[in-house]
């Protein structure tokens, strides 16, 4: 059994749909079709999971979530919409909740969230909002893998309102390469250490910002050195250094980035990406 799981919709076709697909793959389920009935639930059961719709007739998902990390701390939430995206992603930052899932969403989406939520440390997954204004928006996370796929998860959420499917993927990428190095190789893991991550989206352009604590490193070499290797060899070497496959990720955001550039230090990188033509 992967754990108990509230699914929270109040259109009776998607929860049952979700509810039947959770149930095959193992999660116990309870299901609720308004706020009021989510509480009643809570109050009655040791619920490990909820997801929940923003939009319900009697409250909302993000007054939901609120409750839940109020009473429940460690009862992993996530968010599912399909409007105002840009708006409720930043509200379920500051509610509490965890990941963010765009309605309509296939199933592999689906659980491939209630997996990351199963998965989830909410202690080494700290995201705070550094400041947010229209378009622009600053994040601090804790060093881990585990904060940067949960705050992937709503910036996911937002960008597949502004970028065609390739776009979305070559900013998908960049920013969990880079943000991976940041906290593995920038911070080294240490949890008491952040990563900044900024994003701004305006005049047709995404732009990134990724900043760790660590001591930064010679970038100019690297990338002389990743663009002078054959892509072959360089997988083989890297793997035999015990390194991830998709280490050279710095080549590829290289060709795919319209800009990039690192700061004297090597710590700090600034990517922006046109959204088309």
């Amino acid at each position: 059994m992967n754990g108990k799981l509230m699914i929270v919709e109040n259109e009776a076709g998607t929860r049952l749909w979700m509810a039947e697909l959770l149930r095959s793959n193992g999660y116990e389920i309870r299901e609720a079709s308004s706020f009021h009935e989510a509480l009643r639930l809570l109050d009655r059961e040791e619920i490990d999971m909820v997801i929940s719709s923003v939009g319900m007739p009697d409250g909302s998902g993000i007054e939901l979530a609120e409750v839940v990390k109020k009473r429940r701390p460690r009862t992993r939430l996530a968010l599912m919409a399909g409007d105002d995206v840009e708006a409720h992603a930043i509200k379920g930052i500051r509610s509490g909740a965890d990941f963010y899932l765009t309605k309509p969403f296939a199933g592999v989406d689906l659980l491939e969230t209630v997996q990351n939520m199963a998965e989830l440390k909410p202690e080494a997954a700290r995201i705070d909002i550094d400041g947010a204004r229209p378009g622009w928006y600053e994040f601090v996370i804790t060093s881990s893998e585990d904060a940067l796929i949960r705050l992937q998860s709503f910036l996911n959420a937002i960008l597949k309102n502004v970028l065609d499917e390739e776009r979305f993927w070559d900013v998908h990428f960049a920013i969990s390469e880079l943000g991976r190095n940041a906290v593995e190789w920038g911070n080294r893991f240490d949890i008491e250490s952040v990563v900044k991550l900024s994003i701004g989206i305006k005049d047709n352009a995404v732009t990134i910002k990724i900043e760790d604590e660590g001591d930064g490193f010679d970038v100019r070499q690297i990338l002389q050195t990743l663009e002078a290797t054959p892509l072959p060899e360089l997988e083989e070497k890297r793997m035999a250094e015990s390194k991830r496959p998709g280490g050279m990720g710095i080549r590829i955001i290289n060709e795919t980035a319209d800009r990039l550039i690192f700061n004297k230090e090597g710590n700090m990188v600034l990517m922006q990406f046109f959204a088309g033509d």
